[in-house]
């Protein structure tokens, strides 16, 4: 790896980037990239091995309900309720590409300085082929806007609660505009993104409970991780149930 010079941007907003329209700018970075990346020839990039794109989404669904079936500290009925509504419904999907896995704003770098620009991708332990929606649903549903409740996942893009930045639907139709695809029934790929999401830091909590991190912040997982869980189900509830 190289260094790459620039801002990750999670909680504030660096002042070289507080121009006006700067906040717009950086969501259209952020789409713009996730667009490129999803764009990769990945056979032509050698990368044909990376994954196995078929049956991608049903695979999500074992492995974090195995995660949470071993590392669970406690029952939270939203996270069981949200598992069995994922199954009913898997959508078919429709391409493959390199899907990211954790594609958000505090896992990119910025530019230092104006133009707003994204430099570099961060994070890419859970990278793989798969279906392209998980990755927007993701970032989609890690889109924190003023009035939304504090969960832990919002928590790592407070930022984007300001003004100026746009709403979580307009990143999602940016999208469909570059890359062509239809993103009508994201919906469950943000349901899929906060159970996940759930799941992983209850696995964070439990390693806190055994005395293996003394991280302050997966003190909070005591409550955050039900609150991902009542974000799923509320998620549904706007869905149709």
């Amino acid at each position: 790896m190289e260094h790459v010079e620039g801002h990750v941007v999670t909680q504030t907003l660096p002042t070289a980037l507080e121009a006006d329209g700067a906040r717009a700018a950086i969501a259209t970075e952020l789409v713009d990239g996730l667009a490129e990346l999803h764009a990769v020839d990945f056979e032509a990039a050698g990368l044909g091995g990376f994954g196995r794109p078929d049956g991608y989404l049903a695979r999500q669904l074992r492995r974090f309900g195995s995660i949470w079936q071993e590392r669970r500290t406690r029952e939270v009925a939203d996270i069981d309720r949200t598992a069995a509504w994922l199954a009913d419904r898997v959508p078919v999907s429709r391409d493959a590409c390199v899907v990211h896995g954790d594609f958000r704003l505090g896992n990119v770098i910025l530019a230092p300085g104006a133009p707003v620009s994204l430099v570099a991708i961060l994070d890419w332990e859970m990278s793989t082929l798969g279906d392209p929606l998980a990755d927007l649903g993701y970032l989609v549903a890690s889109w924190a806007r003023p009035g939304d409740a504090q969960t832990p996942m919002l928590a790592l893009s407070e930022v984007t609660r300001q003004d100026g930045f746009p709403e979580p639907d307009e990143l999602k139709h940016a999208y469909s505009r570059i890359t062509g695809r239809a993103v009508d029934g994201l919906g469950w790929y943000e349901v899929l993104a906060l159970w996940k999401s759930a799941i992983f830091l209850e696995a964070s909590y439990a390693r806190f409970l055994e005395g293996t991190t003394d991280d302050p912040y997966f003190a909070t997982l005591d409550e955050g991780v039900p609150a991902l869980g009542r974000a799923a189900a509320a998620r549904i509830a706007a869905l149709g149930g």
